[in-house]
């Protein structure tokens, strides 16, 4: 066996979980507690004997630290004693991590910037004389940066906020000589806005670009007086030769000078954003080596070590050599990063700002070089390669007239409008107006999301054959939309309505559009369906179909009709209860001539009476029996188990009688056995409920059904960046309990132990098979059928969770409504043979997007994968190709294409022609290969 996997080109500016971190994570901390040592050490150096103390920190450390920040500012941020002190509580696990936009996003540059100039300031007034003040002043500072982390999230207290160094160190470390992975946030919580730490390549550029202006502005500002404050600070004679006043309004004119020539170069240059920037960052750090060059080596000769008087020289000739190639290696980084932004918009993933789509209009021909490499494929012919670029470029160019023609969905009759973008699914647009919808399983097969599309219905993508089968089911008219199904294909508007019209006509069937559906045997008189979900009720509504004169009776042991059970987890943070959930109309059963019994257990079947005998007392004749009465929830063995405060999540009742739990009993603290897509959705609805919620996965990676190890990883840290924490490979033994008996702990088989108020086990399910098996119906973990759904037994018949398929029982929606359609028709005498599933989960998790279909990782000979990672922003997407057919995929954060790779999954299409483009990047070729199967 041998694979292959396809790496798209290296990512122009990789993030903090691609960069080396050199050094293992133990030896980063060894080196962190090393420079607390140090730094208070220096204080009491400072403050017990100032003449060693002052020139040893003013004279040596301080001179060093402009030039770590401008060759390897990753080194100081994973050694700086103020960032350890910072992230110390993070570490002991007390900060209250509170989050506050109007600092991280707004107020922490300016008063950053403000104190690094008084304090520097300070040092003329007093802290180049008093070792006492200077001791403070470290004392102060590590104080400040302990505080911060006490209090706020991850470094938005401190390090990427407030800190007086930040903004000298984002101007210098634009373009690091050497990139040094940061060790600290393990893992990122993504609390601050453009951060150094996550991509030290793009932070100050993202800054420059951003698309408030004052936010700009400020940066900008910093950058132009900047080299003016440095010269001040040197040439500027200090109290008592001038009066502080004086010595205050010369460092103020020599920054205004600084400032209006930043402004007169930027304009005379016309140059791109960020060019001034850097002109003034080299003027700045030259200017402050020349002074400080001579005192580093005058202070060396103080303390006996002799030193070159061409050393000094040597200093001012390395620096500026250095600064020359910093700012060409600056200048050609933002080409690349402006041309890298039009490739992620032109994909979908960036949006741009007003200053970036103007300069790339600008800047088209210097940017040209690196949109090539971006692109256009490798090794292409130069004429070939620019026509494609520019037909590439062409489609960026021509977004601003896309946006003018007003692609928007309009939801009556409230009147609420919000624009669409290509491929958005208007589910995710309704959702986005907080507009009241039901989401279910977002591959229109439940039925959970049905509107009415009185407009537009002509911009919309399609109409599938999953969704076409949904909707014949729902019965509802013909301009009824599954929202998750219609994506946006046109230019216009489309209105809306989010209560579907009765039906006007019979829709056509989707699943046999070419054939025409048999007829049911008329000796048939009674069918039996045992189980109300989605394969029962799809059997039921299938056999009616087949045959108008037969008694249908559907058994369910629970107290609800067919309800939206990928939706449960809403029942637990949800006010509404059951509305909304059900996916039939009362009227339904009635209009079917169906007859329904609710709250009704099956006792047992007797095969040689052919009737199924109720607890009622009561019995139900059959001549054809389907069995769909599901599965339950499974539990590994765990001490315990079963005590107030523990809980299992399959049913709705189980679902509101957590709510109610809670409620009662003001639960605060949940853990979550399981991993997996409903242990995921559940702990987001518990959060939502007001808990801390921890989850336990027995593997080492979350989903491990889903997602590939990549994949998993950046969804688990998106998750902990919401403060859901993860715990791999942890399993529960033991549940504690107080007093009354409640759960009150989880102690993990490792020995570790949280606190919980609820232990909610998502461990996985176990098939409803104790009646089959009591009347001799064959089972293995299900109840095994072959391609028409028959069991052993003649006229007997399984379908979704409960059946067995040559080994596999998938326990998935789509699977549950064929096999039902399947055991319906061959049932009532019809010939059809399940075909068998390509497994596809469509999820949203806490605000991001999941698709997983097929294939999630090449094994076979000759497979390859072709991998796109933009982790920066929780974005990730993976195509598994077998002889050149793309039979699996993973795509977490790219909804609008979602739907279009899931079918192309299904279809198993050929993509061979189009793999370079692919692994260029140029996923657009997707949506051809789509038009052309539908062609």
């Amino acid at each position: 066996m041998s694979t292959s996997t396809i790496s798209l080109q290296p990512h122009p500016f990789p993030n903090y979980t691609q960069l080396r971190s050199f050094l293992p994570q133990g030896l980063w901390h060894t080196l962190r507690a090393l420079s607390v040592i140090s730094a208070l050490a220096m204080a009491y150096l400072l403050w017990t004997q100032p003449t060693i103390g002052l020139p040893v920190f003013w004279g040596l450390a301080v001179p060093i630290l402009p030039l770590v920040f401008f060759i390897a500012p990753g080194v100081w941020r994973n050694i700086c004693p103020l960032a350890a002190s910072n992230q110390l509580p993070r570490l002991a696990g007390i900060s209250r991590a509170a989050t506050n936009k109007t600092l991280s996003e707004g107020l922490a540059f300016p008063i950053g910037m403000a104190a690094f100039f008084v304090l520097v300031t300070g040092r003329k007034f007093i802290f180049n004389t008093s070792g006492e003040a200077t001791a403070l002043l470290i004392g102060g500072a590590m104080l400040a940066a302990l505080v911060g982390g006490l209090l706020f999230k991850g470094k938005s207290g401190w390090c990427s906020s407030v800190c007086p160094l930040l903004p000298v160190q984002r101007l210098y470390g634009q373009t690091p000589f050497v990139k040094v992975a940061n060790t600290h946030c393990q893992p990122c919580l993504g609390c601050a806005k453009n951060c150094y730490d996550f991509n030290p390549g793009t932070a100050y550029l993202a800054d420059q670009y951003d698309a408030k202006r004052g936010y700009r502005s400020f940066r900008r500002f910093f950058a132009g007086v900047f080299p003016g404050f440095v010269l001040a600070f040197y040439l500027v004679p200090s109290p008592p030769l001038v009066t502080p006043v004086d010595m205050l309004l010369q460092m103020s004119l020599y920054m205004a000078i600084s400032l209006a020539l930043f402004q007169v170069l930027d304009m005379l240059m016309q140059s791109m954003v960020n060019v001034a920037p850097l002109v003034f960052a080299s003027a700045a750090i030259n200017i402050y080596y020349w002074f400080s060059a001579p005192t580093v080596a005058n202070t060396l000769t103080s303390f006996g070590v002799p030193v070159h008087e061409a050393v000094p020289w040597a200093i001012r000739g390395v620096v500026l050599a250095g600064s020359l190639l910093w700012l060409w290696r600056s200048t050609v980084s933002e080409r690349t990063y402006l041309a890298y932004l039009e490739r992620q918009a032109r994909n979908g993933l960036q949006k741009l700002t007003p200053i970036m789509l103007e300069s790339l209009k600008e800047f088209a021909a210097l940017l040209y070089p690196e949109r090539k490499k971006l692109l256009a494929p490798a090794g292409m012919p130069p004429a070939v390669a620019k026509d494609l670029v520019e037909e590439k470029l062409a489609l960026v160019r021509n977004m601003a007239a896309q946006k003018s023609a007003k692609a928007e969905l309009c939801i009556q009759p409230d009147g609420q409008s919000t624009p669409l973008r290509q491929g958005q699914s208007l589910l995710d647009a309704i959702e986005a107006c907080d507009a009241h919808i039901e989401a279910g399983c977002r591959m229109g097969v439940c039925g959970a999301d049905p509107i009415a599309v009185t407009s537009g219905m002509e911009h919309l993508s399609p109409i599938g054959d999953d969704e076409r089968a949904t909707l014949n089911r729902l019965g509802c008219a013909d301009n009824t939309r599954m929202a998750c199904s219609a994506r946006m294909r046109g230019v216009g508007p489309v209105v809306v309505e989010l209560k579907p019209q009765a039906a006007g006509q019979a829709r056509p069937s989707a699943t046999t559009p070419a054939e025409k559906m048999p007829s049911g045997d008329p000796a048939i008189r009674s069918v039996v369906v045992i189980g109300n979900g989605i394969a029962g009720i799809t059997a039921a509504e299938h056999a009616r179909r087949l045959h108008p004169g037969c008694e249908i009776h559907v058994v369910s042991r629970e107290n609800h009709a067919l309800y939206n059970r990928m939706g449960i987890a809403r029942l637990i943070n949800g006010r509404s209860g059951m509305n909304g959930l059900h996916l039939l109309p009362d009227s339904w059963y009635q209009e079917k001539r169906i007859t329904s019994w609710l709250n009704t257990h099956v006792l047992d079947i007797d095969m040689a009476k052919r009737q199924v005998r109720l607890a009622t007392n009561e019995h139900i004749a059959f001549d054809r029996l389907i069995l769909a009465n599901g599965s339950s929830a499974w539990v590994p063995p765990i001490e315990g188990f079963g005590a107030p405060g523990s809980f299992v999540l399959r049913e709705a009742d189980e679902a509101m009688g957590l709510r109610d739990y809670i409620q009662r009993h003001g639960c605060r603290t949940a853990v979550v056995a399981g991993a997996g897509l409903l242990g995921l959705e559940a702990a987001q609805a518990l959060q939502k409920l007001g808990l801390k919620v921890a989850v336990l996965s027995n593997t080492p990676y979350i989903l491990d059904r889903q997602l590939d190890a990549r994949s998993s990883h950046l969804l688990q840290r998106y998750l902990e960046s919401k403060e859901i924490e993860i715990l791999t490979s942890a399993e529960a033994a033991t549940l504690g309990s107080d007093d009354s008996g409640r759960v009150r702990s989880v102690v993990l088989k490792d020995g570790g132990e949280l606190p919980a108020d609820i232990f909610l086990a998502c461990t996985g399910v176990k098939p409803n098979i104790d009646l089959a098996k009591a009347c001799g119906i064959a089972t293995g973990r299900g109840i095994l059928v072959d391609d028409r759904m028959q069991t052993n037994l003649p006229g007997v018949y399984a379908a979704g969770d409960v059946a067995e398929h040559e080994g596999i029982g998938h326990g998935l929606w789509p699977v549950a409504v064929e096999q039902g359609e399947v055991a319906a028709i061959n049932a009532l005498g019809g010939q059809r043979e399940y075909a068998g599933y390509v497994p596809s989960t469509m999820l949203k998790v806490t605000g991001i997007d999941l698709l997983s279909a097929g294939s999630i990782s090449a094994r076979g000979e000759g497979e390859r994968e072709i991998v796109d990672e933009q982790p920066e922003v929780f974005k990730y997407r993976k195509l598994v190709i077998a002889s050149g057919r793309l039979v699996g995929a993973i795509l977490i954060g790219y909804p609008d294409q979602a739907d279009l790779i899931a079918g192309l999954v299904k279809k198993r299409v050929d993509l061979s022609p189009m793999l370079a483009a692919l692994r260029q990047g140029n996923w657009e070729v997707l949506e051809q290969e789509e038009l052309s199967a539908a062609a």
